[in-house]
């Protein structure tokens, strides 16, 4: 089949055109993509840069709070307690009838005291004189100052630190700086106390006790403990 000259040329021309607009349409379809991204990959233009941001960043992570310290604090020591009172006794020195004793005050049914926080103080011993346990008959003059003591704990919700005086024997409390002769501690009937919280705190409230009629008897301020005793009458000093 002859075919002119002419129609071969148009025909080349045509073909040409095809691949042109081709690639041009190719060329807008691409464009039209890069317009369309998702979000996640959306382009941000900078210097003639393309940069990709990435997908949903990961937020910083919430600072865990820093635990209160004062949950951690441990309870402070118990203060030394001058003034009509012992030091601390010498752990260990056995005491006459201590196992009898530690029954008998077992059997008052105490909330708080333990009996080894009132057996301890008559370990003492001041200028070569050792303490003792109060003698048998005396032993029930305790109770009633016991209990106050008990209800006094409870009533301040807050731990006895330690009971720095209890019975003293009338050679014993001789030794005591600041301590009076025929003291209702030579009687069983007295206790030093020290608290963890203020004196002061501790003083108001045994005023409390006694004022309902709780009890009758002596309650002594000073600087780092209070005194109780049961005496049958009320009585009040400070000595602050």
């Amino acid at each position: 089949m002859n075919i002119s000259r002419a129609t071969l040329q148009r025909r080349r021309f045509l073909q040409s055109g095809s691949v042109l607009g081709f690639g041009a349409l190719s060329a807008l379809c691409a464009g039209r993509k890069l317009l369309h991204l998702p979000r996640h990959l959306a382009a941000t233009k900078q210097q003639g840069l393309v940069t990709l941001a990435p997908p949903n960043p990961t937020p910083n992570p919430t600072p865990t709070p820093t635990q209160n310290l004062a949950d951690q604090q441990e309870p402070p020591s118990c203060p030394d307690a001058p003034l009509e009172t012992e030091p601390n006794p010498p752990t260990g020195r056995p005491l006459e009838l201590e196992e009898s004793f530690r029954d008998f005050l077992l059997s008052l049914g105490l909330r708080h005291l333990s009996a080894e926080e009132i057996i301890d103080p008559h370990r003492g011993v001041m200028d070569g004189v050792e303490n003792t346990l109060p003698p048998v008959k005396l032993w029930e003059k305790l109770s009633p100052t016991l209990k106050v003591a008990d209800e006094l704990r409870e009533r301040l919700q807050t731990p006895l630190c330690r009971i720095t005086s209890g019975y003293r024997s009338p050679s014993y409390n001789a030794k005591v700086p600041g301590a009076v002769k025929g003291s209702y501690h030579t009687r069983n009937q007295a206790l030093d106390l020290v608290y963890f919280c203020s004196p002061k705190k501790a003083f108001d409230t045994a005023l409390q006790l006694r004022r309902e009629g709780f009890f009758r008897g002596g309650i002594g301020l000073y600087p780092t403990f209070i005194h109780l005793d049961t005496r049958g009458y009320a009585a009040t000093w400070r000595r602050v």
